[in-house]
């Protein structure tokens, strides 16, 4: 399928044998782009009295350079004008994607399937939709691998049975969500 469907209708996919594959938005992207472009340009806007007034009073370039004001305005311009643009045509030319069956998940890149990123359904303990840190922030889906699938994979570390997936789907986190975690619910034989 080329596009991602509502939950009812993947599911349906799903049961004939497809698979649905959810990709990376590009209008979340270029979104992202026009803000950062938008920002640097304010940014620019900015410099730009504080430039000529130092200018028309004759400041030396010493003092100029320990403006922490400058400082921040030129870390801005850098990260709104040069790595923003460049993370995003990054991210539109890998055209990532999550690719879901009844099998399970897998990512995929340019078309093609990662084969060491498949987990399937009975590998999956569970799914949350929740914040990385303690503090408010956005919210991510993270499905805990079981015990048996961590030591197969020889995961290590504190969060070895965690796995984050990363937000700009063209799903959004809660449709993500509410889409494995009913294929979960359907496709996985628990095994006990």
């Amino acid at each position: 399928m080329s596009r991602s469907p509502n939950t009812a209708a993947a599911l349906h996919a799903m049961d004939r044998g497809r698979s649905v594959v959810v990709g990376t938005s590009s209008r979340k992207l270029i979104v992202i782009l026009c803000l950062a472009l938008a920002t640097g340009a304010v940014l620019v806007g900015l410099a730009f009295p504080i430039v000529t007034s130092s200018l028309d009073q004759n400041v030396s370039w010493m003092l100029f350079a320990f403006n922490p004001r400058m400082w921040a305005i030129a870390i801005g311009l850098i990260g709104c004008l040069v790595v923003a643009p460049i993370v995003v045509a990054v991210r539109l030319r890998r055209a990532d994607a999550l690719v879901v069956s009844n099998a399970g998940l897998v990512e995929s890149h340019r078309g093609a399937v990662l084969p060491a990123s498949f987990v399937s359904w009975n590998e999956i303990e569970r799914i949350t939709l929740c914040t990385v840190t303690p503090r408010p922030g956005p919210k991510y889906v993270i499905y805990y691998l079981t015990r048996d699938s961590v030591q197969r994979r020889g995961r290590t570390g504190l969060f070895a049975r965690r796995i984050t997936l990363r937000n700009g789907f063209e799903f959004s986190h809660r449709q993500l969500f509410e889409l494995l975690t009913a294929a979960h619910a359907r496709y996985a034989r628990q095994i006990r």
